[in-house]
């Protein structure tokens, strides 16, 4: 699978948490109290309407379970990992520069002189145009393979493939839980 993913594979496991802990983390969510950020984050702008806004919270509560399940997925030990919440509220959307379409900011996650960064995104809601685009490159308009948001549905990929969040216009939030992992090389 790691082999897969470094090669540009996107992966999707679609019950990744069990019922019980998947609502869990949903009730956690619900109490948190958010950071506003926005992606791609490490990107300087000159304020975050320029970027893809969004709220971020450093969801660490689970990171040892995550870990383990992603580790016997990849077939190979994580050396570094964390994970981060984030919520997307529309009308910040809306009044950003992103509102043009259904794609965020294309961008990677991963520069070339880091461990391979292998990334993941879990998703809260189910949406057909919210889930997470995947290009070719930065240039592209049309993406190269398009996974819709469903509940529980976790999607893995190199942190080094250009992708761009989605946001479902009908939908008044998205949530998600995003996942870095580093391995060995």
């Amino acid at each position: 699978m790691l082999k897969y993913i470094l090669n540009g594979g996107v992966s999707q496991h679609p019950v990744f948490f069990t019922k019980e802990k998947f609502y869990s983390i949903k009730e956690d969510l619900d109490k948190v109290e958010w950071r506003k950020g926005y992606q791609p984050a490490g990107t300087y702008y000159g304020n975050r309407m320029q970027a893809f806004p969004c709220y971020e919270y450093p969801y660490d509560k689970e990171n040892e379970t995550i870990k383990k399940k992603l580790e016997d997925i990849l077939q190979t030990e994580i050396i570094e990992f964390h994970c981060l919440a984030r919520k997307t509220i529309l009308s910040e959307v809306k009044q950003s520069t992103q509102n043009f379409g259904r794609y965020g900011l294309v961008h990677k996650d991963d520069n070339e002189n880091q461990s391979p960064i292998i990334a993941g995104m879990m998703y809260f809601d189910q949406s057909f145009d919210g889930g997470t685009a995947f290009f070719k490159d930065q240039m592209e308009k049309v993406p190269d393979m398009y996974i819709s948001a469903f509940p529980n549905r976790l999607v893995l990929y190199h942190g080094g493939r250009w992708h761009a969040p989605c946001l479902d216009y009908t939908f008044e939030e998205r949530l998600t839980l995003s996942f870095f992992a580093k391995v060995k090389r």
